[in-house]
């Protein structure tokens, strides 16, 4: 609610207010000490998107087309997805990898991606100013056609899936939940294959459809979240930047009420549940577009004290304020490049960043084929999870690079057009000020 309200009101004093009370008074199932450093965070925030860094034009022409450092941590993010999934299909938990346990046994993975989908389409968004129905047709070609795809192979793979499960040699309390997912999804196929061609699955009540978030499909259920999100992207961002001011105060208390209520949704797939990381990268869209050249106190310290901080609180969040704060050091600040930036830009992050969508979509369906034919096998658990995981990557990477480049291609660069001209956009569209 930070960002909102630092664009609403530029008096700084009303604005911290505002935020402090409101955080206060949030979700009262959350602990004292959340939501202290909620407050200490949304007033950081406010003063970075209210002090006098200098706002830069939002059409920044080529700097915004790509980050490189994005590309590669998409890459990243996507075969992080691969071996959290992979490790309890060997029957290893993440309850037995010690300190490690937070990065294979959270969401850590899935709530980067959303930060990452609120910066880029902000960014979006200020380049290319569009009608409604135009955006949303692109959004839904890029995520449709692979996504359907996916959900189709799965389908078809299914009962090699089952049985792969059924007859695994490393048992453990994620297998036995996939085969729960399983047998829910067998038991009403109808109903759930109808949610998933509808993208609704992420919010029908699991009473009335039970694990209907990830049937046949596990990791579809982030692509109900992601579009939920597209659908109100653009009302955002009117809101934020052409709506009037008392229009502003409406919407704030309607997001808040509904906020409210969605935290309470019977299905964990709800954009609800992840707003904050959303509202993180819209956060840092706005901070994206300040010039940080004349603020001594951007460095390397204080970054990874932030990183740190906020990291207590979430890792995933965390995370992502070391890497998109190391960007701006680099670029506003002539910064030295450090190790991770570098390592994200190198070309094989690069290549899995362009084929990431896919190969989170698609890495099931080898992963399951692989494990089906080793449990024919009388393997010990360590050549097991060895040859698990090359036979899932040597497959999965080219599937994903096929259905890069012939589905997702077919669909979507075709419809691609470059941004709209400043000054040049239709009258339906959005206004700038």
């Amino acid at each position: 609610m930070g960002v909102l309200v630092a664009v609403l009101w530029p008096d700084f004093d009303q604005a911290h207010q505002i935020v402090t009370t409101s955080a206060a008074q949030s979700d009262p199932c959350l602990p004292d000490s959340f939501r202290s450093r909620l407050v200490f965070v949304h007033c950081s925030i406010l003063g970075f998107c209210t002090g006098a860094a200098g706002q830069r034009e939002l059409e920044r022409g080529p700097e915004l087309a790509r980050i490189e450092e994005l590309e590669g941590l998409r890459g990243l993010l996507a075969v992080w997805v691969v071996f959290v999934h992979l490790l309890p299909a060997s029957g290893i938990e993440a309850s037995n990898l010690g300190v490690l346990e937070p990065l294979f046994g959270e969401l850590i993975r899935v709530q980067i991606f959303c930060v990452m989908s609120g910066f880029v389409i902000f960014m979006m968004m200020s380049r290319r100013r569009e009608p409604y129905l135009p955006y949303i047709s692109r959004r839904f070609l890029r995520i449709y056609p692979v996504y359907l795809f996916a959900f189709a192979l799965s389908v078809a793979m299914s009962g090699i899936a089952y049985e792969a499960l059924q007859s695994a040699d490393f048992t453990g309390p994620k297998n036995a939940g996939r085969i729960a997912i399983y047998e829910a999804s067998f038991a009403q196929w109808p109903e759930h294959v109808l949610s998933h061609l509808t993208l609704l699955h992420g919010i029908v009540p699991d009473q009335w459809l039970p694990f209907g978030a990830f049937a046949f499909l596990g990791q579809a259920w982030n692509i109900s979240t992601e579009f939920q999100f597209y659908l109100i992207a653009p009302i955002l961002f009117w809101i934020l930047h052409d709506a009037r001011p008392f229009m502003k105060v409406l919407f704030i208390a309607g997001i808040a009420a509904a906020w409210y209520v969605g935290m309470r949704w019977p299905n964990g797939a709800a954009l609800s549940y992840f707003a904050i990381y959303f509202l993180t990268g819209i956060i840092s869209y706005y901070l994206w577009n300040r010039s940080w050249s004349d603020q001594a106190y951007l460095n390397k310290w204080t970054i990874t004290a932030a990183a740190l901080a906020i990291g207590t609180v979430s890792i995933a969040i965390g995370i992502w304020i070391f890497i998109f704060g190391s960007a701006l050091y680099v670029r506003d600040r002539a910064g030295k490049e450090d190790a991770l930036s570098a390592a994200l830009k190198l070309k094989p992050m690069l290549f899995l960043g362009k084929i990431s969508y896919s190969l989170y979509l698609l890495h099931m369906i080898p992963l399951y084929g692989v494990m089906y034919g080793l449990n024919l096998l009388d393997l010990s658990q360590g050549i097991y999870v060895v040859f698990l995981g090359i036979g899932t990557f040597a497959l999965a990477i080219p599937i994903s690079m096929f259905a890069t480049r012939y589905v997702e291609g077919a669909f979507y660069q075709s419809k691609r057009r470059p941004p709209a001209a400043v000054g040049t956009t239709s009258r339906l569209a959005w206004r700038r000020r």
